[in-house]
């Protein structure tokens, strides 16, 4: 805004002073003329001065030339200033414009960039968040097999072993992998009702938690049987995670020195 008033008073201070020579000019010329006039119609009726009708149009003339003597200079300042104000107020409405857009340019550029940086870390923010939940499934993994050996008893052949002993290894697998898990995570069924007891499925159920299987058609509720009562997580603690640790290895290697 600053700008703008000083331009504004600038462009003012030229016009006023360009228009205000050309208007002095004009009226300057303006009364030669008429001088140069009025001396022409004198001259040329001075040999007719005694006719009654030559001196009445004398007289009409001197009085129309005294007329425009004295109005024709306030019309004519008049007119330049109105012309003037038209101009300034142009020049004016153009600097407006014309600033509003060299203002737009910086703030689009910073904005620009600004919607760059914010870009930025949305993308790494998914990066970290995709790393983050590879590191906790890979941590649970390492869990069920520090307390229950888990990958150890997958990765084992069990055809070099009979049905017994296959039966007491997953045995204890079982006990110390949900021992492990229980530590953070609880988990507790999707619907209250038994395994193979009936229940109804009402029209507002949630299809992510209740998977409908058998002779589905129609429109809910449905009547049904329990097949299996699903899992959803009662407690679930997130560990803290080392950032120094290398979050592949699962289990690290264990070297008894000799």
């Amino acid at each position: 805004m600053t700008i703008l008033k000083e331009c504004s008073r600038r462009s003012m201070f030229w016009i006023i002073l360009v228009l205000g020579l050309l208007c002095v000019a004009v009226d300057l010329g303006f009364l030669y003329l008429l001088n140069v006039a009025t001396v022409k119609i004198v001259t040329l009726a001075g040999p007719y001065a005694d006719d009654p009708g030559i001196g009445r149009l004398l007289h009409q003339a001197g009085v129309t030339l005294d007329l425009l003597r004295l109005y024709f200079i306030p019309a004519s300042a008049v007119v330049f200033l109105v012309f003037g104000m038209a101009l300034w107020l142009m020049l004016r409405f153009s600097f407006a414009r014309l600033l509003k857009k060299t203002e737009a340019l910086p703030e689009a550029a910073k904005k620009g960039k600004k919607a760059e940086k914010t870009a930025r870390p949305s993308v790494e923010d998914k990066q970290e968040r995709e790393r983050r939940e590879k590191r906790f499934f890979l941590h649970l993994l390492s869990v069920l097999q520090r307390e229950g050996r888990l990958i150890d008893f997958f990765a084992e052949n069990l055809d070099d072993y009979d049905d017994e002993q296959i039966g007491a290894a997953v045995r204890t697998v079982h006990e110390n992998s949900r021992k492990g898990l229980e530590k953070y995570l609880k988990t507790e069924a999707v619907v209250s009702e038994a395994e193979d007891e009936e229940i109804v499925i009402p029209p507002d159920f949630d299809p992510n938690a209740i998977k409908l299987t058998g002779n589905v058609a129609g429109d809910p509720p449905f009547k049904g049987t329990v097949r299996h009562r699903g899992w959803r997580a009662g407690k679930l603690e997130l560990p803290i995670l080392s950032p120094i640790r290398d979050p592949l290895i699962i289990a690290p290697a264990e070297v008894e020195i000799l």
